[in-house]
């Protein structure tokens, strides 16, 4: 309880002191661009019973435009290497490989922007969905080529250090969470 007060202390001074500026989300651009690395992870549903779990490594490229003050619309692609599962009744497979090549469509709601809260120009605070799908490339029982859909909420924090540049960390169903 004293760590979290002593936080909220901090973050009070901090914006207490911190110059307001007009630039907000995206830094006054009319989009922005990230690059991602860090973990995913994947269930993929197959004909009932059976399903695959796995995790593994994700790097992704997203961008995303301004489409009103504090609503964004983006993409987000790149290449997830999973090593995982697969389940069926009464069968167990481990050590399979897939190699997926994720396409979607997010949407964010930049919740400090719309607060209109003073730090908003140094840190953003995002809550959003993303759609999409791709091909994998799998090795396990069955391997092959097949579709997967990626759908979910994702929820990210990003520190704007100057300008153009900045450090973030997203979390949720479909994207790279580092």
């Amino acid at each position: 309880m004293k760590n979290t007060a002593a936080l909220m202390l901090c973050l009070a001074a901090a914006i207490a002191v911190q110059p307001l500026k007009a630039q907000g989300w995206n830094q006054d651009k009319t989009g922005i661009y990230s690059i991602g690395v860090g973990g995913a992870g994947v269930i993929a549903l197959g004909p009932f019973p059976a399903y695959v779990t796995g995790s593994g490594l994700s790097v992704n490229v997203s961008g995303e435009y301004r489409v009103q003050r504090f609503i964004g619309v983006g993409f987000e692609t790149g290449m997830d290497v999973f090593v995982g599962h697969y389940y069926r009744a009464g069968y167990y497979y481990a050590g399979y490989a897939a190699i997926g090549i994720p396409i979607a469509a997010k949407c964010n709601v930049h919740i400090l922007e719309a607060a209109n809260v003073p730090i908003a120009n140094k840190l953003d605070v995002y809550a959003g969905l993303n759609l999409g799908g791709g091909p994998a490339f799998y090795t396990g029982p069955g391997g092959g080529v097949f579709g997967f859909l990626e759908v979910g909420p994702q929820f990210g924090v990003r520190y704007w250090f100057n300008p153009n540049v900045a450090v973030f960390g997203e979390f949720g169903w479909g994207a790279t969470f580092a």
